[in-house]
């Protein structure tokens, strides 16, 4: 690509997180180019040779490379002279021009502003190396100015300490306090991919770490501000199996979870509630009677102010709702109770059980042992459950014959399936017998709105 470029007569320079994975001996996974010529400039030269072009962010100055036969992709960005945010935009507004040198100052973070040019060596204005060695995150000039530019730089300060273990300038911290109100100025979608990022990190106690600094710094707070339910019970007590009170109970089941984003914002978010509903009894126990309903209510919020996908949203709100069930779970339940709980959970039960299981082992005592046993009885009932058909094909023909939707068909053999759990219907009734079960319940429904009103 170096020769490429040289050739047209233009600089190139392998630029930003490539650099600075490599000087950490990190597998790369993105690479990034930076260049003094114009965006039409570099779709012109890359097409001459042969090298398929896509005008990814051509706008911002940024083209994607598809190297022939290989496939390999590479991000190739004409210098930047500046880069400023508009309140609540997802893009910047830039202004091409300049050097290397000032290209790299205007970025991030000193360790995403070195290059390499052509002959291999490194160019480091900033002292990023420097910072590299001493495991530092640190701006190249002002974090005030930085932040000014684009806030969300604030969080991203938090996802690479998490990313790369390291720890967080003084200063930047600092900064980051006293501007973290501009967060509000930044679109849901930037503020939830990179909060995401820091929630899955792979190694769960450093996110634990990001988000313990988030909190101390008044930054969690701008991002997620529902967690003020969980922060008003801080320092009480839960319960005598719990070693802390509800935020650091939900850090350790964040720290347990995988690094699945879903399962890492359930574990944040399972609790949220308890602040809500805790009260004490005549014996100074605590208790947190259906936090798990406000929980989801919270949870829902959370995920429709950040633009969750549709299935995100909806996982979340399953996986939080439902996350005392298994923990709740007795070997007197019946089949057609854990039927249930597999059909309100639908595909998301593997998850839930992890869930389940991290939440348990961020107890203390006999309760961490006996309940995963519990945990285990149950996954093995589920595993034996059979939840083929149990309602006939023909129910949902002669619903639609009737003249009923397809939505509410469906809400109707829902209702059937569980009355074949709860026993009014048997395992595998007839027609008849679903149509008699639906006359009788539409016959109760209208005694009780009758005694009702009189």
């Amino acid at each position: 690509m170096y020769d490429v470029f040289e050739k047209a007569g233009h600089s190139l320079f392998l630029v930003g997180g490539a650099v600075r994975d490599r000087l950490l001996g990190i597998p790369q996974s993105d690479v990034d180019y930076a260049t003094d010529a114009q965006p039409g400039a570099v779709i012109d030269i890359l097409s001459d040779t042969g090298i398929k072009v896509i005008p990814t962010g051509i706008r911002y100055g940024t083209v994607t490379a598809i190297y022939p036969g290989t496939h390999g992709k590479a991000e190739i960005t004409t210098f930047r002279s500046s880069e400023v945010y508009r309140r609540g935009s997802r893009f910047p507004s830039v202004e091409f021009g300049g050097t290397i040198t000032q290209d790299l100052k205007r970025r991030d973070f000193t360790i995403n502003a070195m290059a390499i040019d052509s002959s291999g060596k490194l160019i480091d204005p900033c002292g990023g190396k420097r910072d590299l060695e001493k495991k530092l995150i640190d701006t190249p000039g002002n974090p005030d100015t930085a932040f000014l530019d684009d806030p969300l730089r604030i969080l991203r300060a938090y996802r690479f300490a998490a990313k790369l273990g390291f720890s967080i300038a003084e200063r930047v911290r600092q900064s980051a306090r006293n501007f973290s109100t501009e967060l509000s100025t930044i679109s849901a979608e930037r503020k939830y991919k990179e909060f995401t990022g820091i929630l899955t990190v792979e190694q769960g106690e450093r996110t634990v770490e990001a988000l313990s600094m988030m909190k101390q710094d008044g930054v969690l707070l701008k991002v997620v501000p529902e967690l003020e339910h969980l922060f008003i019970i801080d320092g009480l007590k839960q319960g005598r199996y719990h070693t802390g009170d509800a935020w650091h109970h939900t850090l350790e089941v964040v720290s347990q979870v995988p690094p699945v984003a879903v399962l890492r914002w359930a574990a944040l978010l399972h609790d949220s509630a308890k602040g809500l509903v805790r009260y004490v009894d005549e014996n100074g126990e605590p208790h947190f009677h259906g936090h798990e309903r406000l929980a989801e209510k919270i949870a829902n919020s959370v995920a429709e102010r950040l633009r969750f996908s549709r299935v995100d949203k909806r996982a979340l709100s399953v996986l939080v709702k439902n996350h005392m069930r298994p923990i709740l779970y007795r070997s007197n339940w019946k089949n057609s109770a854990v039927r249930r709980l597999m059909r309100d959970v639908d595909d998301q039960i593997e998850n839930l059980f992890v869930l389940a299981e991290a939440d348990i082992k961020a107890h203390t005592g006999e309760y961490v042992e006996k309940s995963l046993k519990s945990l285990q009885e149950l996954k093995e009932r589920v595993s034996r459950q059979n939840m083929g058909r149990i309602i006939p094909a023909e129910m949902g023909q002669n619903l639609h014959a009737m003249g009923f939707e397809g939505p509410v068909i469906g809400t109707i053999l829902r209702m059937l399936e569980e009355m074949t759990d709860d026993g009014i219907l048997p395992a595998n009734p007839t027609v008849d017998q679903c149509f008699s079960a639906l006359w009788d319940k539409q016959s109760k429904m209208l005694k009780e709105s009758e005694q009702s009103s009189s």
